[in-house]
């Protein structure tokens, strides 16, 4: 009985023409094998599932056919089918991970000397290749600077950065970008008339979200799917089987905080934990869909939203309620919050306040509880405010702190706040923070806050019919002749300490001093 082949490995791409996405770099490569310009290194990044491996092993196929050098390798010979199946003698696959050490490379580095077997070029394809130590990389290096002729090396990474400078330095380097949801989708589209899968529009649309793109993953999914469900795939499929958040979740949290009930916003919490969902995707996801909703608000081409046309008439719809100002303290709100959602052990008791924080600032009230009337209100006492800024800042920025303690506020006008300083130090160190302390401001008042900043050279001015404020001690009339006795004391230290002078006295002949 033949063995099942999952749709990545029996739908992966065997030549350049069919590699999707990324266009620059099949170009490049065509041109390379077209005109004969072969480099001896390739460093082949990007994030996962995109053809990192894939795009190596269809350029050795090119290189090494039996009919010649190519951009269309045969597939036919023994040299493509055994690079196909990673039995190549003369093509070899290592895992960076596992074969990470010194000892590895010293090993690779005498087999490179040897020639092919079969192949016009010996080409090692080392996956994960930042995963090599630093002795690993520094033995490496002779041999990738100047590698026999029938020598290739192709690095692929997830993690460039972690290459060192002096490996990249000596590769061709090759970027490949993750794909887009629309790209995903006619991926997956192009795979279900293959296989004659019926699916909605809708769950490919949620699957190309999923994947965050990675078309190997979205092959894997639909894959997954299809034993899932034999019949039609649903959206409701797709959020079963794969853990997707229901837009609809996002789309009923944005309502009732329209809505600005309190009661019901803490009882859909807790519906939405009572069901399992991972609260870390939910809180993601909540930020994205009110990007979304800016997006829409601010009438982006649909195109570059990756939206379903059912979902686009509902964020339309939605985004009408809010202004761009709400949604912007919304977003700012979330993601400010982000980092402590993360770590706290309770994210429940954490989301029921941020939720009413959000109420809060939907309506422009500075306090922690929402108000009945849902009116805003302007802060009663700016100090008050300002002083918790001191006092907050004193723990975590004390240095800080200090410059603020300084400064004098004004009070808050058409969402204005102007603190200004004696001490243009002081002034100049607190306004290259300014983006922190606007947000403070803008998280406690409830609306977007601009902070303006002044230096005041304070300058004393007196009024003659009053004495001054300083004691100014009378001062007697120079005498003329004890200031010449004094100027004549000074010229003679100075001549005295001349050293042209003093080595006159003691070598009147110029006599040198040896």
């Amino acid at each position: 009985m033949k063995n099942y082949q999952v749709l990545p490995l029996k739908y992966r791409p065997q030549t350049l023409d069919e590699i999707w996405v990324q266009d620059h770099i099949k170009t490049t490569l065509k041109r390379a094998i077209e005109s004969n310009r072969i480099a001896h290194a390739y460093l082949f990044a990007g994030p996962r599932g995109v053809g990192k491996t894939t795009t190596a092993r269809i350029l050795a196929k090119s290189l090494n056919c039996v009919k010649g050098q190519s951009i269309q390798p045969c597939q036919e010979c023994s040299v493509c089918q055994e690079i196909t199946s990673s039995a190549s003698l003369d093509v070899l696959e290592i895992d960076g991970a596992s074969n990470r050490g010194i000892d590895q490379v010293r090993e690779l580095r005498e087999n490179v000397k040897f020639m092919p077997t079969s192949c016009p070029y010996k080409i090692y394809i080392i996956d994960e290749v930042h995963m090599l130590t630093n002795e690993a990389f520094n033995a490496l290096l002779k041999t990738l600077e100047e590698p026999p002729n029938h020598v290739i090396f192709i690095f692929a990474t997830t993690a460039p950065q972690k290459v060192p400078a002096t490996i990249l330095s000596r590769c061709q380097r090759f970027y490949f970008r993750k794909a887009r949801v629309d790209e995903i989708i006619q991926r997956l589209t192009w795979i279900c008339k293959k296989e004659n899968i019926d699916i909605t529009e809708d769950a490919l649309y949620a699957i190309g979200k999923r994947a965050d793109g990675a078309i190997r993953d979205a092959e894997s999914m639909l894959d997954q799917l299809r034993v899932f469900q034999n019949n039609r795939i649903e959206l409701k499929d797709v959020e079963d089987l794969l853990g997707v958040i229901s837009q609809e979740i996002f789309f009923g949290y944005t309502e009732l905080l329209i809505a600005g009930d309190q009661k019901q916003i803490i009882e859909f919490i807790d519906k939405i934990f009572s069901v399992g969902y991972d609260f870390i995707e939910f809180y993601t996801g909540l930020l994205e869909h009110f990007r979304l909703l800016q997006l829409v608000k601010l009438d982006i081409n649909k195109n570059v939203l990756s939206i379903s046309p059912s979902d686009i008439k509902k964020y339309e719809g939605q985004a009408k309620k809010l202004t761009v100002e709400q949604l912007m303290i919304i977003m700012q709100i979330i993601a400010d919050n982000e980092e402590i959602v993360k770590r706290t052990l309770e994210p429940k008791i954490l989301f029921e306040i941020l939720s009413l924080n959000l109420l809060n600032s939907m309506f422009g009230n500075p306090g922690p509880v929402l108000k009945g009337n849902n009116q805003t209100e302007e802060p009663s006492d700016i100090n008050a405010l300002w002083q918790n800024l001191i006092s907050e800042f004193t723990e975590k920025r004390p240095f800080l702190s200090n410059h603020l303690e300084t400064a004098v506020i004004s009070n808050l006008i058409d969402g204005n706040i102007t603190i200004t300083f004696k001490n243009k130090i002081d002034k100049d160190y607190v306004e290259s923070e300014r983006n922190e302390i606007e947000r403070y401001f803008t998280n406690q008042i409830g609306k977007p806050v601009k902070v303006n900043f002044l230096y005041f050279k304070e300058e004393k001015s007196y009024n003659t019919s009053e004495k001054p404020t300083m004691t100014i001690k009378e001062t007697k009339p120079i005498d003329t002749k004890q200031n010449n006795d004094i100027s004549k004391a000074i010229n003679d230290l100075k001549t005295s300490l001349d050293t042209d002078t003093i080595f006159k006295q003691n070598f009147p002949d110029g006599k040198k001093i040896k």
